[in-house]
């Protein structure tokens, strides 16, 4: 998987969700894997801004991923998605 910029919880949402599909699963057989409802891991991908950290970290556990922080640069999502 590439390297995905991510500055929202929008973003972040659409980046699992986008993980989620490559590896064929559907919601509930995601959440059940991460131990959370469907509906949660629906929040997620729709970037409610409200969903705890921990309830991200732990979708991202089982999606395989991890957080890689850095400056930010003045780029765009959009930018960076125009690239390829």
């Amino acid at each position: 998987m590439d390297h995905q910029l991510v500055r929202s919880a929008k973003d972040i949402g659409i980046a699992l969700r986008r993980r989620r599909r490559t590896r064929n699963l559907t919601q509930a057989e995601l959440a059940q894997r991460a131990g959370l409802r469907q509906s949660t891991v629906s929040q997620v991908e729709n970037g409610l801004e409200t969903v705890k950290l921990s309830t991200i970290i732990e979708l991202m556990r089982v999606l395989d991923l991890e957080i890689q922080l850095q400056p930010r640069s003045k780029s765009t999502p959009q930018d960076i998605e125009d690239l390829f």
